[in-house]
């Protein structure tokens, strides 16, 4: 059996020796390069990385794909790999604290008039009348997550500790944890977002999802909220935001994620006052390897034994 990891952000080949030790009867190989993947990928029965769909077709006897990123939308938009017998498994859950983490940070960027700050001290402007006064803090507001998966559930856990009272929709809605007073099925989805002071949006990417906060729902929001985007672009209609960012309908936007990525230079959203945008990055961390890899390693024993489901499994077809 020939296991082959792709180029990736996070030294996932480092790990190579020690796999090869601990199973000598298997291949482990890395690609390097990009333009070589169509040809080493040719043989390999197990892969660990990004996928298009040249290289997907290349793979003559692939049998399984472990997913580095807990989103598999760029998977599921190669057709072949929808139809055909091959596994996708995926990183849920391996991202869930440092997402959380970065909501927290967007939302106390605005709360806390940290990003304002920021661009006070590149001009040496000592702004104490301007920024106190418009400071917040978080206690006895209402956050609303749309989506209440692995990231969705530590957003909640830490929005408990700033004393802020929780509600969240899911496809799902099961098992309501404490850490939230309310969790309701999608259609509720509009009375969130009428009683949520901040609202993040943790759903994975499908067609279902597609374009799901859209104008009718950005007006259902309080005004005055912030929305956080913080799983996947497309889900948040772009236009329908700029639009009521500049109607002052909302008090901003904190986005990790867009329709186009990079953001295009002439996108509006680049130059709005209200808006924080980081570049696709907030779900990088110091643990996002071993995170990985201990999912990959579960699943190589659990493939080895054809113990399935594997970890993660992905539904292609429901799209997660």
């Amino acid at each position: 059996m020939k296991v082959l990891i792709g180029t990736n952000l996070m030294g996932l080949e480092k790990a190579i020796p020690d796999l090869q030790a601990k199973y000598p009867d298997v291949e482990f190989a890395y690609c390097d390069r990009p333009e070589a993947l169509p040809a080493m990928i040719a043989d390999a029965d197990v892969y660990m990385g990004g996928l298009d769909r040249e290289t997907f077709l290349a793979a003559k006897q692939l049998r399984w794909v472990q997913s580095p990123s807990s989103g598999v939308n760029n998977y599921l938009a190669i057709p072949e790999l929808v139809m055909s017998d091959v596994i996708l498994t995926s990183a849920v859950g391996t991202h869930s604290a440092c997402l959380a983490d970065s909501v927290f940070g967007m939302i106390l960027a605005f709360t806390r008039c940290i990003k304002d700050a920021v661009l006070k001290q590149q001009k040496h402007e000592w702004a104490f009348g301007e920024l106190r006064p418009k400071m917040l803090e978080l206690t006895g507001s209402t956050l609303g997550i749309i989506g209440f998966g692995s990231v969705g559930r530590a957003v909640a856990k830490r929005a408990v500790a700033f004393g802020m009272h929780v509600i969240a929709v899911d496809v799902q809605p099961l098992s309501k944890p404490d850490t939230v007073e309310a969790l309701w099925g999608l259609e509720r989805l509009h009375e969130l977002l009428n009683l949520s002071d901040y609202v993040v949006v943790t759903v994975p990417y499908t067609s279902q999802t597609d374009g799901m906060i859209g104008a009718t729902e950005i007006a259902q929001m309080k005004p005055g909220a912030l929305l956080v985007g913080i799983s996947r672009g497309r889900i948040i209609d772009e236009a329908a935001l700029i639009a009521a960012l500049k109607r002052g309908h909302l008090r901003g936007a904190a986005l990790d994620v867009f329709a186009q990525e990079p953001l295009p230079p002439d996108s509006e959203l680049w130059d709005m006052p209200n808006v924080l945008i980081t570049p696709h990055a907030a779900g990088g961390t110091q643990f996002e390897a071993q995170y990985i890899l201990d999912i990959f390693c579960e699943n190589l024993e659990r493939f080895r034994r054809g113990d399935f489901p594997l970890r993660n499994q992905v539904n292609k077809k429901r799209g997660f």
